[in-house]
C-alpha cells in the first residue's frame, strides 16, 4: 500500500460521566471535574485534525448512560461537525453503557458520523466500496448486558486490502469489568483483522502485536482506581503494515502515593512531608491538574498527634488550600492515616501479659484468614453497594485493629 492512511481509535468516552468518590469542595476542581470528559474528547478531535486522520472510530460507550444526555449529544456533535470540516469520518459503535436502540440520538447528526448495527456485524468500505483502501467491520450492543460472544461473528473477506474489527468486548475474563461480549484473544485473531479496536477496559492495553489488538482505554481517568495515563490511538496504515501510537489526553490527572511517616515526631514534619509528595505527584503529571489520595503509614511518635481528629482535619486543609494555590492545582481529595504507634511489637509479643497475647493471636490469624473474616462481614455491605470500591485490605484491617487495642492497653490512646 504505497500511500499512508491514519485514524485514531478512541474507546469509552463516557461523555458527561461525573468523577466517582470525589468530595470536591472547590469550585474550580468541581468544575474541572464536570468538564473533564468533554475536553478529553476535545483533544481527540484535536489529535485527529493534527495528524490529517481520515476517520475516528469510538469503540463504545461514547455516552455514559443510554439516555444520552442533551449536553452529551450536543458535544458529540459539535465534534463530529469539527471533523467533518475537515472531510474525517466517525465510526461509532454502542457498548453496554449506550446501546444501540429506539432514540439513539434525538440530536441530528452529521452525515460523516456511521452507527454500526446492533442485529449483525456490518462491513463499511473506506472510502468508498468501488475504490476502499480498508474495510471497517463494527458490531453494537442492542442491549446493555450483552453476554453473547460477538467476535466470533467478525471474518475478513478475501478481497479486503485491510480490515478492521470495532466491538466493545470482554477479552480474556478481565475480573475488573462485566463480562459483557466476553471473548478471548483467538476467537479475536481467528477473524483474520488486521487491526482490532476494542472498548470497554479503561486501561490502556495491547493484547497482539501482530495484528495489532488494541485497547485505547478512556480518555480520562473516572475515579481513584483508573490512574495512570488515558488516551487514544493514533494508527498507521502504510507499506509496512499498521504502526500505533498512544496519545495522552486527560485534562486531569489521578494519583495514589502511600507516605512513609516512620521518623516523623511532629506535625511540621507530617506537613513537609504532605508537601513534597504533592509536588513529586504534580511533576509526575506534568501539566495537568491532580487528583490525590495519599495513605500514612509507618510506626511513629507523630502517631498520637495524628489521633487527634482536629488536629488531623485542619492540617489536612491547610495542605489543601496551599496545594490548590500552585499551578497546575491539586486537589488533596483524601488523607487517609494508617500509622502506627510507637511500639516495639518484637518486645510486646515476648512478654506474658494480655498484650502480648493479643500481638500473638493476631501474627496466627494472618492475612488468609483475615480475608475470610472480612468478607464474611463486608459481603452484605458489598451486595448493597454494588459497584463501590470500599478500598479495605485485609491484613492492614487486622493490623490496625491490632494496633487499636494496643494503643489502648498500652498508651491510653482510644481511637480518633
Amino acid at each position: 500500500m504505497a500511500e499512508r492512511l491514519t485514524f485514531v481509535h478512541a474507546a469509552d468516552l463516557h461523555l458527561d460521566a461525573p468523577f466517582r468518590r470525589v468530595d470536591a469542595a472547590d469550585p474550580r476542581v468541581r468544575d474541572a471535574c464536570v468538564e473533564a470528559t468533554f475536553t478529553a474528547f476535545d483533544r481527540i478531535v484535536d489529535v485527529c485534525l493534527e495528524r490529517g486522520a481520515a476517520f475516528l472510530i469510538v469503540a463504545g460507550d461514547a455516552y455514559n448512560t443510554a439516555e444520552r444526555s442533551f449536553r452529551a449529544q450536543s458535544r458529540f456533535r459539535a465534534a463530529a461537525e469539527r471533523l467533518a470540516g475537515a472531510g474525517a469520518h466517525v465510526f461509532l459503535a454502542g457498548g453496554n453503557h449506550d446501546p444501540v436502540g429506539a432514540g439513539l440520538h434525538s440530536l441530528e447528526m452529521p452525515g460523516n458520523v456511521h452507527v454500526f448495527s446492533a442485529t449483525a456485524v456490518e462491513r463499511v468500505a473506506f472510502p468508498s466500496a468501488d475504490d476502499p483502501r480498508c474495510v471497517l467491520y463494527g458490531r453494537s450492543f442492542g442491549r446493555a448486558r450483552e453476554t453473547a460472544n460477538l467476535a466470533r461473528e467478525f471474518r475478513k473477506d478475501a478481497a479486503d486490502p485491510l480490515a478492521i474489527g470495532v466491538l466493545h468486548a470482554n477479552v480474556g475474563g478481565n475480573q475488573q469489568y462485566e463480562p459483557y461480549a466476553p471473548c478471548s484473544l483467538d476467537d479475536l485473531l481467528a477473524s483474520g483483522m488486521d487491526y482490532w479496536a476494542l472498548g470497554h477496559i479503561h486501561q490502556h492495553q495491547e493484547l497482539s502485536s501482530e495484528p495489532p489488538v488494541v485497547y485505547p482505554g478512556s480518555p480520562q481517568g473516572l475515579d481513584p482506581n483508573e490512574a495512570g495515563g488515558h488516551g487514544c490511538i493514533v494508527a498507521t496504515i502504510g507499506s509496512a503494515g499498521i504502526t500505533t501510537e498512544f496519545v495522552e489526553t486527560a485534562p486531569i490527572a489521578w494519583d495514589r502515593q502511600t507516605l512513609d511517616l516512620t521518623g516523623a515526631s511532629t506535625l511540621d514534619d507530617v506537613l513537609a512531608a504532605l508537601g513534597s509528595c504533592c509536588e513529586g505527584a504534580r511533576d509526575q503529571a506534568g501539566d495537568r491538574p491532580v487528583l490525590l489520595r495519599v495513605d500514612l503509614l509507618g510506626r511513629s511518635e507523630v502517631h498520637a498527634a495524628l489521633a487527634s481528629k482536629a488536629a488531623f482535619e485542619e492540617l489536612v486543609a491547610e495542605v489543601r488550600v496551599e496545594q490548590l494555590g500552585a499551578e497546575p492545582w491539586l486537589w488533596l481529595d483524601r488523607v487517609r492515616d494508617l500509622t502506627r504507634p510507637a511500639i516495639d511489637l518484637d518486645r510486646v509479643r515476648a512478654g506474658a501479659d494480655f498484650a502480648s497475647d493479643l500481638t500473638r493471636l493476631a501474627d496466627e490469624i494472618g492475612a488468609g484468614e483475615a480475608d475470610a473474616m472480612l468478607a464474611e462481614v463486608l459481603d452484605p455491605v458489598r451486595g448493597a453497594a454494588r459497584g463501590v470500591d470500599l478500598d479495605l485490605d485485609p491484613e492492614s484491617v487486622l493490623q490496625r485493629a491490632r494496633d487499636l487495642c494496643l494503643d489502648r492497653l498500652l498508651t491510653g490512646e482510644g481511637e480518633r
